[in-house]
């Protein structure tokens, strides 16, 4: 007996109902892809049940308001989102993920409704649809950008959160006015926070609505994984794009009298004697003041004849010269007077003047004066204290970062990288293969190729006796599925090093080519991911490697706009002193030690490296390590060497796999068939009942 389900609700099929559903881990055909369970087309009947769980989505006049984050059936449901749907036979479950109405067929009075389901990385794939990595909040290590904040990252070089700043050579970010400190110290500049892989990784999966298993994820290889800043400088969304205090101030104030205030500390604004602050980013922006008075004051020459008096201030808001805003008799002090007393008492006062609205061009300069009064024109003394003046824009802009900012750490984060392509990367960096949980709905668990599969014998799988032998068993050699080469590749870019290299050896810094030598096999099958491969520099009588990002035009150094990249993280120490500098002049910090990030997991004593092969050159001298274990062999190589092997062979078969068969279906067990060991990779046309076929590729080593 077949069951459909959406939502945990029940729809009515048609009697002699029979699906089909394809299941598969990997494409042997393209290496580029991951594939997902899936059904082919079903047809579901106009029931009434199937008509109000379907939001009687067939009749032509219907529009209802849905909420995205209830259930989606009945009312609430909205054919361009998915629903969470499961099939069982016979009280087992053969496939849950999410389904998806395909068309409503209206003949007369009957209506029918065709479906599919999807397993649930399809499901995931299409719920993060075209979001960013900037849609992703990482908004909890918003923090100040100073050296100790800076230096104190480096610690958290394998914490796998967080954010860590690494010396990144981003040009011009080293002092050159004297050349025994170039390339050794660096401004302040040569250091923006990146954030780990695994974070993004994380918030990816779980703001789509799924969770996560993988021991690979919680590796230290994986958890010193991080996306550095890819800007031509290092920008945040500001909101607040003013910020300023009023010291400390002591005025007498005749009665009306207007002053120009003159005590602001301004940050982003230049100015003129403390009086006149001009706007210079180049981006336009409108939005609000805020204005924030507090103090003390007392009235001088009181007028015993008023025995309750009060206090008002009026202020005044001019931009290029002209009155803007202005706030009149705002009263925000009451007493009684004390007779016979030529000073009244101090008394407490604060002043708001909230959400002025403003608009600024470049070049635009303002200019605020305030008066502050009494009833009868008394003079009075005001104290100015915890006063501030900022501004706030309707629409946070992007602006360079100074020393000592605040950062809003949002704005740094990678630009126009979708989030489906970035993890879709690290599937293909990796070889990550991705099942579904049997037991737990949207829960994604990923494993690299060299240890997914079960090596316990007692969990192998006999299905020698599922297979028909009445019908057709074809084995193809992989010699004839393969492409000669496999090329695995970083995107390009325009950086030097990168461009250099390429010039030189007419292939990318850190690409590989595997040639298989199959004599009959000619194409090429690619794979490449978003990710730039970022060579090392390494410089005589500096005892600091680091990456090296920029254009070199005419000798001199520039800052790009460049595509994201991948390093690991380490706090490398025991270096020679060196500096940070603010400019020039100014030495911020001295440290021995630096944050370092690169292809190699230490650039002194690789172990292991982020490059799918070894470059032909390499620009700096390793003192020793490895440069041998990177991607490709580390978790390509036994795949390939599967595939490729003389006596591998793919099998394809008919057999009857019953609901339970298909219920605790773990593509990590090797499969037994007449004593020859197996991989199962799909089943193609499961129904209830009925034969399907299997695909198998044999076992040649079950470890490498």
């Amino acid at each position: 007996m077949t069951r459909i389900f959406i939502e945990d609700n029940e729809l009515d099929i048609t009697a002699g109902f029979s699906q089909m559903i394809n299941y598969s881990i990997d494409d042997l055909n393209n290496l580029d892809s991951k594939t997902t369970n899936f059904t082919k087309t079903i047809v579901l009947p106009g029931t009434a049940k199937n008509n109000r769980l379907l939001g009687n989505i067939f009749e032509f006049a219907n529009s209802n308001y849905t909420v995205d984050s209830a259930p989606n059936f009945g009312y609430n449901f909205n054919a361009s989102k998915s629903a969470k749907a499961r099939i069982e036979v016979n009280g087992m479950q053969v496939i849950k993920g999410v389904m998806r109405l395909l068309e409503i067929i209206v003949d007369g009075q009957n209506v029918e409704y065709e479906i599919a389901l999807f397993g649930e990385l399809g499901g995931f794939f299409s719920k993060l649809g075209a979001s960013k990595l900037t849609d992703l909040d990482f908004s909890d290590y918003n923090h100040e950008y100073n050296t100790t904040n800076i230096l104190a990252s480096w610690d958290n070089a394998t914490a796998g959160e967080g954010y860590y700043y690494p010396l990144i050579d981003y040009g011009n970010v080293s002092p050159v006015s004297n050349l025994d400190f170039f390339k050794k110290s660096f401004f302040y500049t040569a250091f923006r926070p990146a954030f780990f892989v695994k974070e993004y990784i994380n918030k990816i999966i779980t703001n789509a609505g799924y969770t996560w298993e993988s021991d690979f994820f919680n590796t230290n290889f994986f958890k010193r994984l991080i996306v550095p800043n890819n800007q031509v400088r290092l920008k945040y969304n500001r909101e607040q794009i003013f910020e300023s205090t009023i010291n400390p101030e002591a005025l007498t104030l005749s009665p009306s009298q207007f002053l120009v205030h003159s005590n602001i500390v301004n940050d982003l604004f230049t100015n003129s004697a403390n009086k006149t602050f001009t706007y210079t980013p180049a981006q336009a922006f409108s939005g609000v003041f805020n204005v924030n008075l507090r103090g003390t004051y007392k009235i001088r020459n009181s007028v015993a004849s008023l025995p309750f008096r009060y206090a008002y201030a009026t202020l005044q808001i001019y931009k290029n010269n002209v009155l803007a805003y202005q706030d009149t008799n705002k009263r925000f002090g009451g007493f009684a007077t004390t007779i016979g007393l030529s000073v009244e008492p101090s008394y407490n006062f604060s002043l708001r003047f909230p959400r002025i609205p403003v608009t600024f061009n470049t070049g635009d300069y303002w200019y605020m004066s305030l008066a502050i009064y009494d009833t009868d024109g008394a003079v009075i003394d005001v104290t100015l204290n915890n006063s501030n003046v900022n501004i706030l824009t309707d629409n946070p802009i992007l602006v360079t970062a100074q020393y000592d900012d605040f950062l809003l750490v949002n704005g740094s984060l990678p630009q126009n990288v979708l989030q489906k392509d970035f993890f879709a990367s690290i599937l293909k960096m990796f070889n990550l293969m991705v099942t579904e949980d049997r037991f737990t709905d949207k829960k994604l668990v990923i494993e690299p190729y060299v240890d997914f599969y079960d090596l316990d014998r007692a969990s192998y799988n006999d299905w020698s006796d599922k297979v028909d032998r009445s019908q057709v068993i074809k084995i193809k050699p992989m010699s004839e599925i393969n492409a000669r080469y496999y090329d695995i590749k970083f995107k390009q870019d325009a950086d030097y090093f990168n461009e250099q290299y390429r010039k030189k050896y007419v292939e990318g810094y850190g690409d590989y080519r595997f040639d298989n030598q199959l004599e009959f096999a000619k194409d090429t099958s690619t794979t490449d991911v978003i990710f730039s491969a970022t060579p090392l520099v390494g410089y005589t009588n500096n005892d600091k490697i680091f990456p090296a990002i920029y254009k070199l035009n005419n000798g001199t150094e520039e800052m790009i706009e460049h595509n994201v990249r991948i390093m690991q993280a380490k706090k490398i120490t025991s270096r020679t002193s060196w500096n940070i500098y603010l400019n020039d002049t100014n030495v911020l910090t001295s440290t021995t030690a630096y944050g370092y990030a690169g292809h190699l997991d230490d650039p002194f004593n690789a172990g292991a490296d982020l490059n799918f092969g070894v470059p032909k050159e390499i620009n700096f001298t390793l003192a020793s390590g490895l440069l041998s274990n990177n991607l490709f062999n580390t978790y390509y190589s036994p795949y390939f060497a599967e595939i490729t092997d003389k006596d591998s062979r793919l099998v394809t078969c008919k057999m009857k796999l019953t609901e339970r068969d298909i219920n605790t279906l773990d593509f990590t067990k090797f499969i037994w068939i007449d004593g020859v060991l197996y991989r199962l990779y799909k089943i193609v046309d499961y129904a209830e009942n009925e034969l399907c076929e299997v695909q198998l590729l044999r076992v040649i080593y079950t470890t490498y």
